[in-house]
């Protein structure tokens, strides 16, 4: 009879769920090891759904017992209710393997753990595009002053809270789970496009608008000279020596509406190039948030036209 091991993955970064997706078991396959990943519970909504506020998520059954020391885990929280939309930050995994193998099984999901778990976020990241938005309340740095007399003297702290509420479409379904699971378990790497695109992202978060900008137009002109490489090669014709004579950024995209009559009236030279010529002439020393926003979504728009999938299957 085989031994069963059970695990706690603290995930790196909460992810965003639709409650269809909570209470399932996904089978994966980590460092070739089949295992299966149990998601929380959502609450029995009898007893608290005319509350002020919301109960946390249970735990799955495999992990109803689990504490650490006398108090529960915090699997995560609801979000939007009546939907159910819910914010998960604990996983279960199980696996089973012979007792003569339990510390080498265990050896091997370590070693491979994080690697699997990057790759699943990111996956659900480019997916639902949810953690995306910048986090205005990490920016927020402040000096703390404390003022002394005869006696300390108290002060009243003004803190601001930034609360963003996602769209519907940032929460991942239990189809995207089990594709972020997929994709985890092949170990395979988005394409350089979609990685530029996480990297602009992470940028977007920090208020480093300038990298953001130039990571996501780095994502499309990848995204562009592939392109306009593909299709003149269908035609039998040398893409490289046209994208020797179109160069910059603008013209390629120029290029491209002419090889592509569906690509869309969208004004890419306005809402992607001018900013990041700015920057790259270093005629600008910030770009503001709503035009950062609208090119990453002009970038977004233009790699959905051209792919299907996130990597090469």
């Amino acid at each position: 009879m085989g031994t069963t091991i059970t695990g706690l993955l603290k995930l790196s970064r909460g992810i965003l769920c639709k409650r269809e997706a909570l209470g399932c078991v996904y089978d994966a396959r980590i460092a070739g090891i089949d295992a299966q990943i149990h998601f929380p519970q959502f609450p029995p909504p009898d007893g608290w759904k005319d509350e002020v506020f919301m109960p946390p998520l249970l735990p799955p059954e495999i992990g109803a017992t689990w504490k650490r020391g006398e108090e529960p885990l915090s699997w995560g929280s609801i979000r939007v209710y009546p939907p159910g939309n819910c914010y998960v930050e604990l996983l279960a995994l199980s696996m089973e393997c012979e007792p003569n193998e339990v510390n080498e099984c265990a050896r091997q999901i370590y070693d491979s753990i994080i690697k699997w778990e990057h790759a699943f976020i990111d996956y659900l990241m480019i997916e639902t595009k949810q953690n995306t938005e910048r986090d205005k309340n990490i920016t927020r740095k402040t000096c703390d002053l404390e003022l002394v007399a005869d006696k300390y003297i108290p002060q009243n702290k003004m803190i601001n809270i930034y609360v963003n509420i996602p769209s519907d479409d940032c929460y991942a379904s239990t189809d995207i789970i089990k594709r972020a699971v997929s994709f985890a378990d092949a170990g395979k790497e988005l394409l350089l496009e979609y990685q530029m695109l996480l990297s602009s992202y992470e940028a977007r978060r920090n208020s480093q608008n300038r990298q953001a900008v130039i990571d996501a137009c780095s994502a499309v002109e990848i995204c562009l000279v592939k392109n306009i490489q593909k299709r003149f090669q269908t035609i039998g014709l040398d893409g490289d020596s046209f994208l020797k004579k179109y160069r910059s950024l603008g013209d390629r995209f120029g290029l491209i509406k002419q090889l592509d009559q569906s690509f869309g009236n969208t004004d890419y030279q306005k809402l992607v190039v001018s900013p990041r010529n700015k920057i790259a002439h270093n005629s600008t020393d910030s770009v503001s948030d709503e035009t950062t926003d609208i090119l990453i979504q002009c970038v977004e728009e233009c790699l959905d036209h051209f792919y299907n999938g996130y990597y090469i299957p």
